[in-house]
């Protein structure tokens, strides 16, 4: 489970630009541990509302496909290799190696 923090610390070191990626970094964590606690509250508060505990999780369910889907339509490929708008015969090992 602690292994995926070091991944999304990349994520948004790849994504920022340089003279912000310090901030970034450092805001990263503020914005995920403050979603723990506005999770647990919508969660508290659509099972609460719906009298039926299972809406929670599909509040959940439904959360991730819209954040999922906003990270597809807004977010941009960084891998050289990846990223069809790059130049890829930078990135292609030499054949002499």
């Amino acid at each position: 489970m602690a292994l995926r923090y070091p991944n999304l610390g990349a994520a948004v070191a790849d994504e920022t630009a340089p003279t912000w990626r310090g901030s970034a970094i450092g805001l990263y964590p503020f914005w995920r541990d403050l979603g723990y606690g506005i999770g647990a509250l919508g969660l508290g508060l659509v099972a609460q509302l719906t009298g039926v505990i299972e809406a929670a999780f599909w509040f959940v369910a439904l959360s991730m496909l819209v954040s999922g889907t906003a990270l597809q339509v807004r977010g941009e490929e960084t891998h050289p290799r990846l990223n069809p708008a790059s130049n890829a015969a930078e990135v292609r090992p030499s054949a002499q190696a």
